[in-house]
C-alpha cells in the first residue's frame, strides 16, 4: 500500500468518513491521487490545499451519500457520477501560487503526472479558486480537459 508522505486522512475525505475511519480512511484515496498530490507537492515545494475543516471547505477529496453536494444532486432528481465518490477525484489549491500557471504545469508534463488522466476545465474551476483533477479512463494520451 502507498504510504502519502504529504497529506493525512482529514485532509482528503469528508468528515463523515473521518468520523467513522479516522485516519485509516486514507484507504478509501485511490493511490494514482495519493502519488500525484505527493508529486506535485514536491514539484511545487510548498502545501497544496484540499480539504480544510477549520474553515468549513470539506468536500474536495472523498464524498459520499452523507454529504451536501452529493444529497443536493440526488435531491434535485441528478445523476451523480462524479469520481470524487470513488476516492479518484481531488480538488485543490495552492495558496501564493499562479494557479492557472500550476494548471498549465500538469497538462503540459503528463509524463510526470501520469497518474491522472483527466482536469476539469481550469477556465471554469480557476474561477472558483480551485482544480480538479481525476483518474476516470479516457482512452485519450496525456491530460484530458473535459467541461463538468
Amino acid at each position: 500500500m502507498y504510504r502519502c508522505k504529504y497529506f493525512k486522512a482529514i485532509e482528503l475525505v469528508s468528515p463523515s468518513v473521518y468520523k467513522i475511519h479516522g485516519d485509516a480512511a486514507i484507504k478509501y484515496i485511490s493511490t494514482d491521487i495519493l502519488i500525484f498530490l505527493d508529486t506535485l507537492r514536491e514539484d511545487l515545494k510548498v502545501p497544496i490545499l484540499v480539504n480544510r475543516p477549520k474553515v468549513g471547505i470539506t468536500q474536495r477529496g472523498l464524498r459520499t451519500t452523507l454529504d451536501e453536494i452529493v444529497k443536493n444532486s440526488v435531491k434535485r432528481n441528478r445523476l451523480y457520477l462524479s469520481a470524487h465518490i470513488l476516492g479518484r477525484a481531488v480538488d485543490f489549491e495552492v495558496p501564493g501560487k499562479d494557479m492557472k500557471e500550476i494548471s498549465s504545469l500538469i497538462v503540459n508534463n503528463p509524463e510526470r503526472y501520469n497518474t491522472i488522466t483527466r482536469m476539469e476545465n481550469p477556465n471554469i474551476t480557476l474561477k472558483k479558486g480551485y482544480i480538479h483533477v481525476d483518474n476516470i479512463a479516457t482512452g485519450k494520451k496525456g491530460i484530458y480537459i473535459f467541461n463538468p
